[in-house]
């Protein structure tokens, strides 16, 4: 802001015209740009894909199924304890079954 204080009227004029001069060939270089820019690298999302996957194959892979065992055990402990809810104990089985199953699910819903 001080720089713009200490121009004068007449100098803030000459500025605002060099800008309207020049703003025609700052949007054809933008356009240009625009246009040519080549479509593979704008659409690279394998870094993307690659980190999706792996997120995936942890979950459905040992570190999922240590997480459904656990589960299961607390399923288990809950039923030998006397305090075994059915709600708990369907909704653990469900949930397995759709971390588990989600996946290949997917992949036979979309079309390859």
């Amino acid at each position: 802001m001080e720089i713009l204080t200490k121009i004068s009227g007449e100098k803030l004029k000459n500025l605002a015209k060099s800008v309207r001069r020049r703003l025609p060939a700052a949007y054809a270089a933008v356009l240009l740009t625009i246009m040519f820019v080549t479509p593979s690298a704008a659409q690279d999302f394998n870094g993307v894909t690659t980190f999706l996957q792996a997120i995936v194959e942890a979950i459905t892979g040992p570190i999922g199924v240590s997480i459904s065992a656990l589960a299961v055990i607390a399923v288990g402990f809950s039923f030998m304890t006397g305090r075994m809810d059915w709600t708990f104990a369907v909704s653990t089985v469900m949930g397995i079954a759709i971390v588990f199953g989600g996946a290949s699910f997917v992949q036979g819903l979309t079309a390859r």
